[in-house]
């Protein structure tokens, strides 16, 4: 019998809220839209998608009502798209038409002003969409994929980029292999402990589209904590390591330079594909 592969999950976090959302992906072209309520740790299961969500491609409003994303079914009319909606809803509230996998998506500069990643020239803002109050303040020129946005958004989020990968020759069976991983740190809040993220793959087989490792070091660079393959992992506001792996999201609770044994939150595997129609709500501001 064949291993099933479980889901995987990727989550964006509002800055000024505790809201977040999760895409949880599986199989490939399947993605659950969750809101997840921080504070109470409680999730809102909303609205499926049947095609590719670029989720680093995509961000939330520094309030958690709004989400930016870019997606793709590369099927007529509109073959990709970027828009923003109401999480846990896909559906589109403002939609630009795109047509093919370059850019896409963008990230939200304030909580009614987006940056899209774009050049004006690309952008067809499509019928019936709703920009009350939205404003567009700029566009990226720069071509590329999860790169040029998701970069920002690590940044902005107060990771810092330490070494750049070292890629061994593409192959179709293995994809792209780091023979010396690309890294990413971000301190805890408190300086005693740091976040390392360290990508060392890329269009795996069977596995997420990249091959992320993470760990926690503590001020003198000793590991204390290794998650290994993980899908997400990042501080909480309040100091506590959340992270994803095998379709489960976890956390777990810091003091100075110790991290407790994690807590499961929810465990998201058991999932399968519905056609849930939005609430009118999710059609308007």
């Amino acid at each position: 019998m064949p291993t099933k592969i479980p889901a995987r999950l990727y989550c964006l976090l509002a800055r000024e809220a505790k809201i977040g959302v999760i895409f949880r992906r599986g199989p490939s072209r399947q993605v659950l839209l969750i809101r997840w309520n921080m504070a109470k740790d409680t999730f809102e299961e909303g609205q499926w998608f049947k095609g590719r969500i670029y989720e680093r491609r995509c961000d939330l409003s520094p309030y958690g009502d709004k989400l930016i994303y870019f997606a793709a079914t590369y099927k007529a009319p509109l073959y990709s798209w970027t828009a923003i909606s109401k999480p846990p809803w896909f559906t589109a509230v403002a939609l630009w038409s795109k047509g093919d996998g370059w850019n896409g998506g963008g990230y939200f500069v304030m909580q009614n002003s987006v940056v899209l990643n774009d050049p004006w020239r690309d952008m067809v803002l499509q019928p019936n969409s709703d920009m009350r109050g939205i404003k567009v303040v700029g566009h990226v020129e720069q071509k590329g994929e999860d790169a040029p946005t998701h970069h920002h958004l690590l940044e902005r989020a107060g990771w810092k980029f330490k070494q750049p990968a070292v890629w061994q020759p593409y192959s179709l069976k293995q994809g792209w292999i780091a023979s010396s991983p690309e890294i990413w740190t971000k301190a805890h809040t408190a300086k005693a402990l740091t976040l390392q993220m360290e990508c060392h793959g890329i269009a795996r087989r069977n596995q997420g589209w990249y091959d992320l490792r993470y760990r926690v070091q503590d001020s003198k660079g000793n590991v204390i904590l290794d998650l290994g393959k993980t899908d997400w992992a990042e501080w909480d506001s309040n100091s506590d390591l959340l992270f994803a792996r095998n379709g489960q999201l976890y956390r777990s609770k810091t003091k100075r330079n110790h991290v407790a044994e994690p807590i499961m939150l929810a465990d998201f595997n058991n999932r399968t594909f519905k056609a849930i129609p939005p609430p009118a709500s999710a059609k308007r501001w």
